[in-house]
Protein backbone atom coordinates (compact mmCIF):
# COMPACT_ATOMS: atom_id res chain seq x y z
CA UNK A 1 0.00 0.00 0.00
CA UNK A 2 1.13 3.68 -0.42
CA UNK A 3 2.69 4.32 2.75
CA UNK A 4 1.93 7.45 2.86
CA UNK A 5 -1.47 8.75 0.53
CA UNK A 6 -3.65 7.74 3.80
CA UNK A 7 -2.49 10.88 4.51
CA UNK A 8 -4.13 12.28 1.85
CA UNK A 9 -8.12 11.48 3.34
CA UNK A 10 -7.81 14.14 6.17
CA UNK A 11 -8.32 16.76 3.27
CA UNK A 12 -11.39 15.48 2.25
CA UNK A 13 -12.74 15.87 5.72
CA UNK A 14 -12.05 19.71 5.15
CA UNK A 15 -15.47 19.11 2.90
CA UNK A 16 -17.10 16.69 4.98
CA UNK A 17 -18.91 19.73 6.62
CA UNK A 18 -20.33 21.18 3.26
CA UNK A 19 -21.66 17.35 2.59
CA UNK A 20 -23.58 17.84 5.51
CA UNK A 21 -25.73 21.10 3.89
CA UNK A 22 -27.93 21.05 0.27
CA UNK A 23 -26.63 19.44 -2.63
CA UNK A 24 -26.29 23.19 -4.51
CA UNK A 25 -23.88 24.80 -1.70
CA UNK A 26 -22.37 21.56 -1.35
CA UNK A 27 -20.91 21.70 -5.17
CA UNK A 28 -20.32 25.18 -5.02
CA UNK A 29 -17.37 23.94 -1.77
CA UNK A 30 -15.82 20.87 -2.76
CA UNK A 31 -12.16 20.65 -2.76
CA UNK A 32 -10.47 20.02 -6.36
CA UNK A 33 -9.17 16.29 -6.74
CA UNK A 34 -6.97 16.49 -9.76
CA UNK A 35 -5.11 13.00 -8.63
CA UNK A 36 -8.41 11.33 -7.76
CA UNK A 37 -7.95 10.30 -4.06
CA UNK A 38 -11.66 11.17 -3.56
CA UNK A 39 -11.69 14.32 -1.80
CA UNK A 40 -14.94 16.12 -1.88
CA UNK A 41 -18.55 14.99 -3.09
CA UNK A 42 -18.58 10.97 -2.64
CA UNK A 43 -19.19 8.74 -5.40
CA UNK A 44 -17.48 6.35 -7.13
CA UNK A 45 -14.38 6.61 -9.19
CA UNK A 46 -11.86 4.43 -11.98
CA UNK A 47 -8.55 6.15 -12.36
CA UNK A 48 -5.90 4.73 -15.07
CA UNK A 49 -1.95 5.75 -14.86
CA UNK A 50 0.75 5.28 -17.27
CA UNK A 51 4.88 5.72 -16.56
CA UNK A 52 6.83 5.43 -19.19
CA UNK A 53 9.71 3.66 -18.52
CA UNK A 54 11.62 4.82 -15.12
CA UNK A 55 15.49 3.96 -15.84
CA UNK A 56 17.95 2.95 -13.22
CA UNK A 57 20.01 5.85 -12.32
CA UNK A 58 23.03 3.63 -11.40
CA UNK A 59 22.57 0.31 -13.60
CA UNK A 60 21.12 -0.46 -16.78
CA UNK A 61 17.33 -1.75 -17.30
CA UNK A 62 14.58 0.12 -15.74
CA UNK A 63 10.85 -0.22 -14.57
CA UNK A 64 7.31 0.18 -16.25
CA UNK A 65 3.94 0.95 -14.33
CA UNK A 66 0.60 0.70 -15.16
CA UNK A 67 -2.21 1.49 -12.75
CA UNK A 68 -6.00 1.33 -12.21
CA UNK A 69 -7.36 2.32 -8.97
CA UNK A 70 -11.08 2.37 -7.79
CA UNK A 71 -13.38 3.38 -4.69
CA UNK A 72 -16.72 2.73 -4.00
CA UNK A 73 -18.45 4.58 -1.06
CA UNK A 74 -20.59 1.77 0.97
CA UNK A 75 -22.17 3.26 3.13
CA UNK A 76 -23.27 6.48 5.50
CA UNK A 77 -25.31 7.16 8.41
CA UNK A 78 -25.66 10.92 10.11
CA UNK A 79 -26.57 10.45 14.27
CA UNK A 80 -26.68 14.49 15.25
CA UNK A 81 -23.66 15.80 15.15
CA UNK A 82 -21.55 12.59 14.23
CA UNK A 83 -21.15 11.20 10.65
CA UNK A 84 -20.18 7.46 10.02
CA UNK A 85 -19.29 5.96 6.68
CA UNK A 86 -17.22 3.45 5.18
CA UNK A 87 -15.64 2.93 1.77
CA UNK A 88 -13.95 0.01 -0.39
CA UNK A 89 -10.75 1.09 -2.76
CA UNK A 90 -8.53 -1.39 -4.93
CA UNK A 91 -5.49 -0.67 -6.94
CA UNK A 92 -4.62 -3.15 -9.36
CA UNK A 93 -0.62 -2.59 -10.65
CA UNK A 94 1.09 -4.11 -13.28
CA UNK A 95 4.82 -3.74 -12.62
CA UNK A 96 7.50 -4.98 -15.30
CA UNK A 97 11.17 -5.46 -13.57
CA UNK A 98 12.65 -6.33 -17.11
CA UNK A 99 14.77 -9.01 -15.30
CA UNK A 100 16.14 -7.07 -12.47
CA UNK A 101 16.52 -10.04 -10.22
CA UNK A 102 15.05 -11.99 -11.74
CA UNK A 103 11.53 -10.43 -11.54
CA UNK A 104 9.42 -10.15 -15.07
CA UNK A 105 6.15 -8.29 -15.20
CA UNK A 106 4.26 -8.71 -11.75
CA UNK A 107 0.13 -8.10 -11.23
CA UNK A 108 -0.26 -6.87 -7.56
CA UNK A 109 -3.13 -5.69 -5.60
CA UNK A 110 -4.32 -3.68 -2.90
CA UNK A 111 -7.45 -3.69 -1.24
CA UNK A 112 -8.58 -1.02 1.47
CA UNK A 113 -11.65 -0.36 3.67
CA UNK A 114 -11.95 2.32 5.26
CA UNK A 115 -14.20 3.40 8.26
CA UNK A 116 -14.86 6.65 9.61
CA UNK A 117 -16.73 8.93 11.91
CA UNK A 118 -16.88 12.65 11.39
CA UNK A 119 -17.73 15.22 14.24
CA UNK A 120 -19.00 18.49 13.63
CA UNK A 121 -21.58 20.46 16.09
CA UNK A 122 -24.34 22.80 14.82
CA UNK A 123 -23.64 26.58 14.41
CA UNK A 124 -19.45 25.50 15.51
CA UNK A 125 -16.49 26.11 13.92
CA UNK A 126 -14.44 23.44 14.95
CA UNK A 127 -15.05 19.60 13.77
CA UNK A 128 -12.93 16.56 14.35
CA UNK A 129 -12.30 13.48 12.65
CA UNK A 130 -11.39 9.60 13.45
CA UNK A 131 -10.56 6.99 10.95
CA UNK A 132 -9.25 3.59 10.41
CA UNK A 133 -7.81 1.45 7.61
CA UNK A 134 -6.84 -1.46 7.20
CA UNK A 135 -5.64 -2.98 3.97
CA UNK A 136 -3.45 -5.70 2.36
CA UNK A 137 -0.76 -5.31 -0.51
CA UNK A 138 -0.22 -8.82 -2.06
CA UNK A 139 0.58 -10.65 -5.61
CA UNK A 140 -2.53 -12.84 -4.17
CA UNK A 141 -0.40 -16.07 -4.81
CA UNK A 142 -0.25 -16.62 -0.93
CA UNK A 143 -1.35 -14.38 1.67
CA UNK A 144 0.25 -13.95 5.24
CA UNK A 145 0.44 -11.48 7.95
CA UNK A 146 3.15 -9.76 5.85
CA UNK A 147 0.85 -8.74 3.54
CA UNK A 148 -1.85 -6.87 6.01
CA UNK A 149 -0.95 -2.73 6.43
CA UNK A 150 -2.97 -0.34 8.86
CA UNK A 151 -3.28 3.06 9.62
CA UNK A 152 -5.20 5.66 11.40
CA UNK A 153 -6.11 9.43 11.92
CA UNK A 154 -6.97 11.84 14.59
CA UNK A 155 -7.58 15.16 13.61
CA UNK A 156 -8.99 18.20 15.32
CA UNK A 157 -9.71 21.43 12.28
CA UNK A 158 -10.88 25.05 12.75
CA UNK A 159 -12.99 26.78 10.49
CA UNK A 160 -11.37 30.27 10.36
CA UNK A 161 -13.51 32.01 7.64
CA UNK A 162 -15.76 30.88 4.86
CA UNK A 163 -12.67 30.70 2.41
CA UNK A 164 -10.17 29.27 5.20
CA UNK A 165 -9.59 26.13 7.17
CA UNK A 166 -6.88 24.52 9.17
CA UNK A 167 -6.31 20.80 10.69
CA UNK A 168 -3.81 19.40 12.39
CA UNK A 169 -3.43 16.06 14.45
CA UNK A 170 -1.48 12.70 14.56
CA UNK A 171 -1.44 10.07 12.03
CA UNK A 172 -0.41 6.21 12.53
CA UNK A 173 0.75 3.39 10.44
CA UNK A 174 1.97 -0.06 10.68
CA UNK A 175 2.84 -3.00 8.55
CA UNK A 176 5.48 -5.32 7.62
CA UNK A 177 7.33 -4.87 11.16
CA UNK A 178 7.63 -1.51 10.37
CA UNK A 179 5.44 1.61 12.39
CA UNK A 180 5.43 4.95 12.63
CA UNK A 181 3.63 7.84 14.47
CA UNK A 182 3.38 11.75 12.34
CA UNK A 183 1.91 15.13 12.69
CA UNK A 184 -0.70 15.62 10.17
CA UNK A 185 -1.06 19.73 9.46
CA UNK A 186 -2.81 21.64 6.65
CA UNK A 187 -5.04 24.35 5.46
CA UNK A 188 -7.58 25.00 2.24
CA UNK A 189 -7.93 28.36 1.22
CA UNK A 190 -10.31 29.30 -1.23
CA UNK A 191 -9.55 33.00 -2.42
CA UNK A 192 -12.80 33.71 -5.31
CA UNK A 193 -11.99 31.25 -8.25
CA UNK A 194 -8.62 29.94 -7.11
CA UNK A 195 -7.89 26.89 -4.41
CA UNK A 196 -5.23 26.34 -2.42
CA UNK A 197 -4.23 23.05 -0.45
CA UNK A 198 -1.37 22.04 1.61
CA UNK A 199 -2.29 19.20 3.37
CA UNK A 200 0.92 17.29 3.23
CA UNK A 201 2.20 15.23 1.15
CA UNK A 202 -0.81 16.74 -0.96
CA UNK A 203 -0.53 20.16 -2.59
CA UNK A 204 -2.38 21.64 -5.34
CA UNK A 205 -3.13 25.34 -6.95
CA UNK A 206 -6.22 25.23 -8.98
CA UNK A 207 -8.28 27.51 -10.84
CA UNK A 208 -12.15 27.22 -11.36
CA UNK A 209 -12.20 28.20 -14.67
CA UNK A 210 -16.24 28.03 -15.71
CA UNK A 211 -18.72 26.23 -13.77
CA UNK A 212 -17.82 22.96 -15.89
CA UNK A 213 -14.08 23.29 -16.14
CA UNK A 214 -11.15 23.24 -13.53
CA UNK A 215 -7.61 23.71 -14.45
CA UNK A 216 -4.91 22.88 -11.64
CA UNK A 217 -1.17 22.08 -10.84
CA UNK A 218 -0.59 19.51 -8.11
CA UNK A 219 2.09 17.39 -6.34
CA UNK A 220 1.46 14.15 -4.43
CA UNK A 221 3.18 10.62 -3.88
CA UNK A 222 2.84 7.58 -6.22
CA UNK A 223 3.78 4.39 -5.54
CA UNK A 224 2.85 1.14 -3.08
CA UNK A 225 4.33 -1.91 -1.32
CA UNK A 226 3.35 -5.37 -1.58
CA UNK A 227 4.30 -8.66 -0.66
CA UNK A 228 5.43 -11.27 -3.76
CA UNK A 229 5.87 -14.68 -3.74
CA UNK A 230 8.87 -15.06 -5.73
CA UNK A 231 12.01 -17.49 -4.73
CA UNK A 232 14.46 -14.39 -4.06
CA UNK A 233 12.50 -11.22 -3.59
CA UNK A 234 9.47 -11.29 -0.78
CA UNK A 235 8.65 -7.38 -0.56
CA UNK A 236 8.54 -4.91 -2.98
CA UNK A 237 8.40 -1.17 -2.00
CA UNK A 238 7.77 1.53 -4.94
CA UNK A 239 8.45 5.38 -3.87
CA UNK A 240 7.77 8.58 -6.18
CA UNK A 241 6.66 12.06 -6.20
CA UNK A 242 4.01 12.69 -9.81
CA UNK A 243 3.93 16.58 -10.68
CA UNK A 244 1.10 17.29 -13.03
CA UNK A 245 -1.14 19.53 -14.82
CA UNK A 246 -4.75 18.35 -14.91
CA UNK A 247 -7.94 19.33 -16.51
CA UNK A 248 -11.57 18.24 -14.96
CA UNK A 249 -14.44 18.65 -16.95
CA UNK A 250 -17.78 18.18 -14.87
CA UNK A 251 -20.05 16.97 -18.08
CA UNK A 252 -23.07 16.61 -16.18
CA UNK A 253 -24.61 17.35 -11.96
CA UNK A 254 -23.05 13.84 -11.55
CA UNK A 255 -20.55 12.55 -13.86
CA UNK A 256 -16.91 14.20 -14.23
CA UNK A 257 -13.91 13.11 -16.73
CA UNK A 258 -10.33 14.33 -16.15
CA UNK A 259 -7.25 14.42 -17.77
CA UNK A 260 -3.63 14.80 -16.54
CA UNK A 261 -0.05 14.53 -17.48
CA UNK A 262 3.48 15.08 -15.67
CA UNK A 263 6.49 13.54 -14.56
CA UNK A 264 6.85 10.69 -11.93
CA UNK A 265 10.02 12.21 -9.90
CA UNK A 266 12.25 11.14 -6.61
CA UNK A 267 11.81 7.42 -7.54
CA UNK A 268 12.96 4.82 -5.33
CA UNK A 269 12.47 0.63 -5.71
CA UNK A 270 13.26 -1.32 -2.81
CA UNK A 271 13.56 -5.00 -2.59
CA UNK A 272 13.49 -7.43 0.79
CA UNK A 273 13.56 -11.12 0.76
CA UNK A 274 11.89 -13.18 3.43
CA UNK A 275 14.01 -12.32 6.33
CA UNK A 276 13.37 -8.55 5.70
CA UNK A 277 16.74 -7.97 4.40
CA UNK A 278 17.70 -5.51 1.44
CA UNK A 279 17.84 -6.96 -1.79
CA UNK A 280 18.12 -4.09 -3.97
CA UNK A 281 17.65 -0.13 -3.46
CA UNK A 282 17.66 1.24 -6.85
CA UNK A 283 16.91 5.19 -7.71
CA UNK A 284 15.13 5.58 -10.80
CA UNK A 285 14.95 8.51 -12.91
CA UNK A 286 11.81 10.82 -13.68
CA UNK A 287 9.60 10.10 -16.02
CA UNK A 288 6.80 11.36 -18.24
CA UNK A 289 3.07 9.80 -16.75
CA UNK A 290 -0.47 10.43 -18.22
CA UNK A 291 -3.60 9.30 -16.36
CA UNK A 292 -7.76 9.33 -17.15
CA UNK A 293 -10.15 9.68 -14.33
CA UNK A 294 -14.25 8.85 -14.78
CA UNK A 295 -16.39 9.44 -11.68
CA UNK A 296 -19.67 9.39 -10.74
CA UNK A 297 -20.65 11.61 -7.91
CA UNK A 298 -23.57 10.91 -5.79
Amino acid sequence: MKKHLTILFFASTLTLSAQTEPAAAARSVDLIDPAAFGFGRPGYMVDTTFIDTQDFANRPGGLDFMEVRTILPLWTKKVNSLRMSASLSYNLSELDFNGFLGLQRETLHTLEAQLSLFWRPEQSRWWGLGFVTPGIGTDFQGLSWDDFEVSGLGLLGYRFTDSFSLAGGLFAQYGAQEGMIVPALGFIWKPGPFIVQVTPPFVVLGWRATDRVTLSLSAYPSGGSWDVEDPAVNRVELNGWQTAASVIYQATDRFSISMRVGMNVGGELELRDTNNNVLANETLESAPFSALNLRWQF
